[in-house]
């Protein structure tokens, strides 16, 4: 992978398709680098964790939808960290309730950009409204 972006891509590629090759070539082959899913009890580092964690993943049934939107770049010669907001439909809504964030963390290294930290949490959940639209914050205006 020539670019962090198109790190990005591929996994994102290899998350939709629940394809652990592609998933794991995204990655380093380092020992240091960490995964944390939503919802963990612990970081997973390594090869082996990491890929145990994202087989688990990939063997609970993965028929929802996800819009990754960037919110937020830092890149830095080798280095690229990305923010992301994955917007989720979960099977029967139409639109989004809820959203996963994600910081991944992209390095040069010799095989080109991969991905060496990868931390994803609960973000926004709303019920959907009655038009069937997500509506950011329940509709609640913040304080922010």
């Amino acid at each position: 992978m020539n670019s962090p972006d198109q790190a990005r891509a591929a996994y994102y590629a290899a998350f939709r398709a629940a394809d652990i090759e592609a998933m794991m070539d995204v990655w380093a082959e380092r020992p240091d680098f960490v995964c944390l899913h939503p919802g963990s009890q612990r970081a997973h580092r390594g090869v082996a964790e990491v890929m145990e964690s994202w087989l688990l993943v990939f063997s609970r049934e993965l028929n929802i939808g996800i819009e990754p939107k960037l919110v937020a770049r830092y890149d830095s010669g080798d280095l690229a960290c990305l923010l992301t907001e994955e917007l989720v439909t979960r099977p029967g809504d139409l639109t989004p309730t809820g959203s996963i964030f994600v910081t991944q963390t992209y390095r040069k290294l010799e095989r080109g950009w991969r991905l060496v930290q990868h931390h994803a949490s609960h973000g926004r959940r709303a019920p959907p409204n009655p038009a069937g639209v997500f509506v950011a914050n329940g509709g609640r205006q913040s304080t922010h």
